[in-house]
């Protein structure tokens, strides 16, 4: 090989058709309620990831070794019921085909239609969140599909919800969590792992950058103080070692590169896929 291609993730070599992980981005942030920015997230993170090493050391793997593909960004036209539709073709696609959808935002509302994908094919499922934000509204600004509100849909498909790392919400977000989900301030213990497990049911994750500090993501677009370091979040994440053959898909949202400084947030992003890959793989 005398070319690399930089457009694309690290080590995302292989085609659809051989590979394990899908990779796509869906650059999307129309439902932004602070700072929008978030649509530039998937091409950030893919440029960020050339540089990360391929080897894990926690892992002792190597993305190398990985068959992973990347297609590239959902195409962002039309209304926000035509991209929804979009994405949960493209995601219902992947997982039919036996891969693990793996998605880079673009703004949290894009979980719903991958979500609702694995609800289509998985039927009965959980949905791990970490986040610094409830996103169990109704409705905001009039939008039942606002990234305000991702959660609540997702509802709407499992019951079996686990929040982590929330800190923030109005009063009947936190009331309807405690009612009805899983939704911790902290991050995920080992006894929380063992309860997951115990359900013995497919696992989507999803990530939103601002569940870690500011001081550590400050590229997003509504960061909330009070949160996690990027080794606390990481060292949660390989807590679901035990659960890895349970995984069928994950995202990582709302990363807005004209708000970080030195990449850092884009980098803690990519980093973040690598070692959920090598965890799965």
């Amino acid at each position: 090989m005398y070319f690399e291609d930089f457009s694309k993730y690290l080590c995302a070599y292989s085609d659809f058709k051989d590979a394990d992980f899908a990779i796509f981005g869906i650059p999307y942030d129309a439902t932004t309620s602070y700072k929008p920015g978030a649509r530039f997230g998937p091409d950030e993170i893919r440029k960020s990831s050339w540089g990360l090493e391929t080897f894990s050391p926690v892992l002792k793997k190597d993305l190398i070794d990985a068959n992973v593909c990347d297609l590239y960004n959902i195409i962002i036209e039309g209304s926000q019921m035509d991209i929804i539709k979009r994405v949960y073709n493209a995601s219902k696609n992947i997982i039919k085909r036996k891969k693990i959808p793996v998605v880079m935002g673009g703004e949290h509302s894009i979980t719903y239609p991958i979500v609702k994908a694995v609800k289509d094919i998985y039927n009965d499922f959980i949905l791990i969140q970490f986040d610094a934000h409830c996103d169990l509204r109704e409705e905001y600004m009039s939008n039942k599909y606002s990234h305000a509100s991702v959660i609540r849909r997702c509802f709407d498909l499992t019951k079996d919800i686990y929040q982590f790392g929330i800190r923030s919400g109005d009063k009947e977000e936190w009331e309807f969590g405690w009612e009805n989900n899983n939704i911790c301030m902290d991050l995920p213990t080992k006894e929380d792992i063992k309860e997951i497990e115990s359900l013995d049911k497919p696992i989507y994750i999803t990530i939103d950058i601002d569940v870690l500090d500011p001081a550590y993501a400050p590229g997003t677009g509504t960061p909330e103080p009070c949160g996690f370091s990027t080794k606390e979040l990481m060292n949660s994440l390989y807590l679901f070692k035990e659960l890895k053959d349970n995984i069928v898909g994950f995202d990582v949202v709302e990363v807005s590169p004209p708000y970080d400084v030195g990449n850092i947030t884009s980098i803690a992003a990519a980093k973040i896929i690598r070692e959920l890959i090598l965890m799965i793989m």
